[in-house]
């Protein structure tokens, strides 16, 4: 089993894109940084899915590097990627997407807003870039997404980051003495959402501002510390702009719920994909992380040794999001073979 990740591949120079078919990316210009990400609508077999991206850049522009493709969590977004998409650049094209039901891609009636579902939507967008092989990171929900489709493809993932993926312990979660179908109705309304809740209230949408620093403590040790920038950037993607997104992510939101509940009820074929992953992997995660606990990604680490890991204390939920150069950091370790297994 390989521990380093493969030599790059060479990505095509052409991809179909739309133009925007929304308002005008002005949202881009409030941060330097992002000068180089474009907001780009990508046509994904027949519909318009909203992605961020960032050309390749220095050696990779030249050799192609490898693309990179990034998958955001619950009630998140594309931007949740934003402030690493530029320095990841220097190894390959990135796209960020919207899963449909968040973001600024609808769900169609063809969807199954599962994490299976989403397995499949994210290789077609593969497809529909045509990258036959790619990097893949995912974050929370996202991260077990990634995890899914690495064991079931993996002829096309070259490496794997997962940023507190919401992998579950081999042992099934049993909460409450109740029969499956009450859990299973029950658990949607009660995990809090990173979605609606927290998007709505960090940018100031929100009336309750107790409720609003708590739900930005999930991801950031001092919410007063976030600059306006990046709140805004993530308040455009998740404030419903018309009544259709609005019932489209609190459909989401249920059945993203109802999935992630009996992946972790039930966790036999996420631990089979977790055994049956054959890139190389990267696995991030927090100890101050109060979703995902640090002790279930150790017990991950301890099952696959050959991955690397990194748990870091004090950090929450999404490094990527709170701590962008910490990310980056830990990436060009493993992408060197320096980094140690945590």
């Amino acid at each position: 089993m390989p521990t380093h990740p493969h030599e790059p591949v060479h990505e095509p120079v052409h991809e179909p894109v739309h133009e925007p078919v929304h308002e005008d990316a002005d949202w881009l210009l409030a941060d330097p940084a992002w000068s180089a990400v474009r907001e780009e609508w990508l046509d994904v077999e027949g519909r318009d899915v909203r992605i961020l991206r960032v050309d390749a850049c220095g050696t990779a522009a030249v050799d192609g590097g490898v693309p990179q493709l990034l998958v955001h969590g619950l009630g998140g977004s594309a931007s949740n990627w934003i402030d690493v998409m530029t320095d990841l650049a220097h190894h390959g094209t990135v796209v960020a997407i919207d899963l449909p039901g968040f973001g600024h891609t609808p769900i169609t009636d063809a969807d199954r807003i599962t994490v299976g579902g989403y397995v499949r939507f994210v290789v077609a967008v593969a497809d529909a870039l045509e990258w036959e092989r790619f990097d893949l990171h995912g974050n929370s929900m996202g991260g077990l997404v990634a995890t899914r489709l690495a064991a079931r493809h993996p002829e096309r993932v070259a490496s794997l980051a997962l940023v507190s993926p919401a992998l579950p312990p081999s042992c099934p979660v049993r909460l409450l003495p109740l029969p499956l179908t009450t859990l299973v109705g029950i658990l949607p309304m009660a995990v809090p959402s990173l979605g609606g809740g927290f998007l709505s209230t960090a940018s100031g949408h929100g009336d309750d501002d107790g409720r609003r620093r708590a739900m930005m403590r999930i991801i950031f040790s001092d919410p007063d510390a976030v600059r306006p920038a990046l709140l805004e950037a993530m308040a455009h993607d998740v404030v419903p702009i018309s009544d259709e997104q609005l019932r489209d992510r609190a459909h989401a939101m249920r059945s993203c719920t109802r999935s992630l509940t009996l992946a972790w009820m039930d966790p036999r074929v996420t631990w089979r994909a977790i055994r049956a992953i054959e890139c190389p992997t990267l696995l991030v995660g927090g100890t101050a992380d109060p979703i995902i606990p640090a002790r279930t990604l150790r017990e991950i680490l301890r099952a696959r040794p050959d991955w690397r890991g990194a748990i870091l204390r004090d950090r929450r939920h999404a490094l990527m999001l709170s701590e962008p150069g910490e990310y980056i950091a830990l990436l060009d370790s493993f992408r060197s073979g320096t980094l140690r297994a945590a």
